[in-house]
C-alpha cells in the first residue's frame, strides 16, 4: 500500500476511506437493492445512493450504467424506454438473484448507512458531541468504545498465534452477542466482511 502524505489511502474493507467504494459486484448488488422496490433510472439510482449515504458514494453515471447494462445481460434486469431516458426494472432472476446474495447485500447498505452517520458525527462532534449524538443516535461512549476496540486490534497486530485464536475466540462471542441483541443474527457471517 502506498503512503499519501494525510490522507487515508483505501483499503478493501475500511469502507470510509477514499477511493472506490464498492467493487462492480457489490455495485450490482446495491443497485438490485434499490431496483426492488420500483423501476429507476440511472440519475435516480445515484440519487438514491448519494442519498442514502449522505454524500459519501455517489458514483459517476460511468461506473453506473455499466453496471446496469451488466444486470441487463445477466437477465437480472430489465429496461423499458421512456422518452430519452432508460428505466431499469429488477426481474424475477433479479429477485431470486438478490435473496440469494441478502446477507451481503444487507451488509452494503449498513455501510452505506454507517457512512452516513460517520460523516454526520465527524462534522457535528467538533461543535457538539451532544449535536452530533442526536443527529445520529450514537452516543459518545459508543463511539469511545469502538475507538478503544480498534486500538486494542491495532495493538495486537503482532500476535502470535495462540494469542491470534484467544482474540478470534473473543471476537466470535462479542460479534454474536452483538449481533443477537440487535434481532438479526444472519445479518453478517464472519466469512461475509473483512477486517473493519
Amino acid at each position: 500500500m502506498e503512503k499519501d502524505s494525510g490522507r487515508q489511502v483505501r483499503q478493501r474493507g475500511n469502507p470510509l476511506t477514499r477511493g472506490r467504494k464498492f467493487n462492480a459486484e457489490e455495485l450490482q448488488l446495491t443497485l438490485l437493492w434499490f431496483l426492488r422496490d420500483a423501476p429507476a433510472h440511472g440519475y435516480q439510482l445515484i440519487r438514491g445512493l448519494s442519498e442514502l449515504s449522505q454524500g459519501y458514494y455517489s458514483p459517476s453515471p460511468g461506473v453506473v450504467y455499466p453496471a446496469l447494462a451488466q444486470l441487463e445481460s445477466r437477465g437480472l434486469a430489465e429496461v423499458e424506454q421512456q422518452g430519452k431516458r432508460k428505466n431499469y426494472r429488477i426481474t424475477a432472476a433479479g429477485r431470486d438473484y438478490l435473496q440469494t446474495h441478502h446477507e451481503r447485500v444487507a451488509l452494503l447498505i449498513a455501510t452505506l448507512r454507517h457512512a452516513a452517520k460517520k460523516m454526520q458525527w465527524l462534522t457535528l462532534a467538533g461543535e457538539s458531541e451532544a449535536q452530533a449524538s442526536a443527529a445520529t443516535g450514537w452516543l459518545p461512549e459508543f463511539i469511545q468504545a469502538r475507538k478503544a476496540f480498534r486500538a486494542a486490534l491495532l495493538a495486537s497486530g503482532d500476535a502470535g498465534h495462540v494469542e491470534q485464536r484467544r482474540i478470534i475466540e473473543i471476537l466470535q462471542r462479542a460479534a454474536a452477542d452483538i449481533l443477537s441483541v440487535s434481532g438479526n443474527p444472519d445479518f453478517i457471517r464472519s466469512e461475509d466482511h473483512h477486517d473493519q
